[in-house]
């Protein structure tokens, strides 16, 4: 089975779900959501992002599925 990266950095943490969610604010079934890909991470809040970023300690790079995304974010840190 492979993992989204946003469930193999929490698995990584050592974190549940309902963990993550609550450390980062978040509802729990978006959460899944996103881990399933059912709902497009690159496609949230900024807000919620950085949330997840800092309830993880890791870089939306670290989170994101899309490589575009994670392109842009590498030529906005220049």
């Amino acid at each position: 089975m492979t993992h989204s990266k946003l469930q193999t950095k929490r698995l990584e943490a050592q974190m549940s779900q309902s963990q993550l969610a609550a450390a980062a604010g978040i509802n729990g079934r978006m959460l899944q959501y996103y881990e399933q890909g059912a709902k497009d991470l690159s496609g949230a809040k900024l807000a919620t992002l950085l949330k997840l970023c800092m309830a993880l300690n890791c870089t939306l790079a670290d989170i994101l599925p899309d490589g575009e995304t994670t392109e842009l974010l590498t030529r906005y840190g220049q």
